[in-house]
Formats: structure tokens, sequence, C-alpha cells
């Protein structure tokens, strides 16, 4: 029994970021009392790690787009066997906003092709919503994003969705204490800690991080340059966590009833600002989904919305990464 193989990363149904040639370096990383980990991959490549003097392995091996299964097989006996089942490499996309990108759509979505995954607490789980992490219990157009993704990539899709609902820029501020910038960054660690810690500078832990937010913003009356500005604090903040520039696609988002129209103005300036400073990229507008068709509350999308917010992001993200 102390010969067993404990694997402590990766998990099953865990997707890594791909590079610019398809591939990624995946982290195997455990503990077994013996001189050596096999690890075979579902292409027949074989590759050894050393066990060190503390029972513990670690190194990575390569892997190209799509899933794959692996088994550990330990020097000590070759009954010593572990399989790591739904591995993927893939695209990766970090959530964040307030409720039009946490769960707080209707009715709650699933994903079709069962090749699209959201990153918990605890792990990696079929995307289906609710989203963990993010708040609320309904639904979000993540699932119907990651088909459309992976429908056109044909590669796993992984998601980080970490939204809260009726939040303000401010709230995301790194420097405040309780700060829910720390969800995000939580976020980025996790992701960060999957690869070797000698992973090429250019290796992204994230294609994207994909922010949806402003409605809370328009009810304050933020100003144009406190939105940028707050938003800009965020977005560098979380380079220098992901040790590298994740780019940040940034939504038209304002609408939050007709009440509030006057205000939308400023936050969409602030929105616009961000891409003039060179800090993110324009993301889809969703502020003329409007009515009962897209939204069953007047505020937060129902079923119609959440697809043409999910085919939005879909055609914006297409575009920019030249995937048409």
């Amino acid at each position: 029994m102390e010969n067993k193989i404990e694997i402590i990363k990766p998990y099953s149904l865990q997707i890594t970021q791909r590079d610019a040639n398809g591939q990624a370096e995946v982290l195997i990383d455990g503990r077994y009392r013996g001189d050596e980990i096999t690890v075979t991959s579902d292409d027949g490549a074989v590759y050894a790690i050393t066990v060190d003097e503390t029972g513990r392995f670690g190194g990575t091996i390569p892997l190209t787009s799509g899933w794959h299964n692996l088994t550990l097989t330990g020097s000590s006996d070759p009954t010593d066997r572990l399989g790591i089942n739904k591995l993927g490499v893939g695209e990766i996309f970090l959530t964040a906003g307030q409720s039009n990108s946490a769960n707080h759509g209707f009715p709650c979505q699933n994903t079709v092709s069962g090749n699209v995954t959201s990153l918990g607490l605890e792990g990696w789980q079929i995307a289906d919503d609710p989203q963990p992490v993010a708040t609320g219990e309904g639904g979000t157009p993540w699932p119907l994003l990651g088909d459309l993704l992976n429908r056109k990539l044909m590669v796993p899709i992984g998601l980080a969705s970490v939204g809260v609902g009726g939040t303000a820029v401010w709230q995301w501020d790194p420097s405040t204490e309780n700060t829910l910038y720390l969800r995000l960054q939580q976020a980025l660690q996790q992701l960060k800690s999957s690869q070797s810690i000698s992973s090429p500078a250019d290796t992204a832990h994230a294609r994207a991080v994909l922010w949806h937010q402003g409605e809370s913003d328009t009810v304050a009356g933020t100003s144009a340059t406190a939105y940028a500005d707050g938003m800009e604090q965020i977005i560098r903040q979380s380079w220098a966590d992901a040790g590298q520039q994740i780019p940040w696609f940034i939504a038209e988002v304002s609408y939050i009833g007709s009440d509030y129209t006057q205000q939308q103005r400023a936050v969409i300036e602030g929105q616009q600002e961000l891409v003039s400073r060179g800090v993110a990229f324009a993301g889809p507008t969703t502020d003329d989904l409007i009515g009962e068709h897209y939204r069953y509350d007047g505020v937060h999308f129902g079923q119609a919305g959440l697809e043409s917010h999910a085919e939005r992001w879909a055609d914006c993200l297409s575009s920019y990464f030249g995937w048409d």
C-alpha cells in the first residue's frame, strides 16, 4: 500500500492553455515511495520523472491540443498504476464583472459538446451552470460561448468565472481591504500553478480576460475618467500577478433601466477610454439587448439574451484572434 501513487496535479477535466504551436507543457506533480514515475500519454509517448528523497515528484510533459488520458506507473512495483482521464489542452478564458457575467441569468445553460469545463475552488468540472465561484444560481452565457468556440476551434475550452452581482469598479480595486479582486487573483494563481515555474515567459495561463460590468457604475454616476482609472489599476495588477500581459476585453455595458439613460454615456466612454489607452481591447456591446425578449426581469438576460451575449463574445474573440 505504501508504494501507491498520489497525484496532486493535474486534475481530471483540467484545461491548460495551448501556445501558438497548439501545444502545452503540463505539470505532473505528486508523491510516491519509489525512485521514478513513468508517464505514458495516449499517443504512446513515455516520460520519466524522478522522485526526490522526500517522496515528491514533479515535471512537465508536452501535450498537443485536444483531450488526453495519461497513465502513471511506479518503478517499485508495476502494479503501482494511476490513470488521469480527460486532460485537456486548449483555450482558457477568465470571465469577471457583475451579474450578467455571473450566474444571474435565466435559465441555466449547459455545454452540449461536453468539451467545455470550468475551474472551481477544488478543481475542474463540466461547465454547466451555475458556474463555480461566480455569484448566483442561475444562467450565464459561458457554456454557450464555450460550445461556439469548441465548434470553431475543435479544442477543449476552459472557463474561470469569478463575477459578483451588483458590483461597481471600485469594489474590485486591488489596493483596498477585502477587495473582490482577490477572486480574480486566486483564479490566476490556480491557472499559473498548473504549469511549471520554469515555463517560458510567453506561455499564457489564459487566452484572455472577458470583463462585462458597468451597470452599477451607471447607478453610482461614475465618471468616465474614474471608471477608466479604476479598471486600468485592476488590469495592471492582474498582469503583475500573472507575470504577463494577458489580454483584457472590455464589453460596453451600462444599461440598468430607462431611469438611468442620462448616466450611461459616461460609463461607456470610460470603457472606450481603456481601449484608447492601449490597456484593453473592445469587447461586445450588450446595451441594445433590451426588452422582455432579451431580459427576463428588465436587467438580467433570459434565454435569447444569453444566446446573443455568447454569440457576440464569440464574434469578438474570433475576429481579434483570427479564428474566423
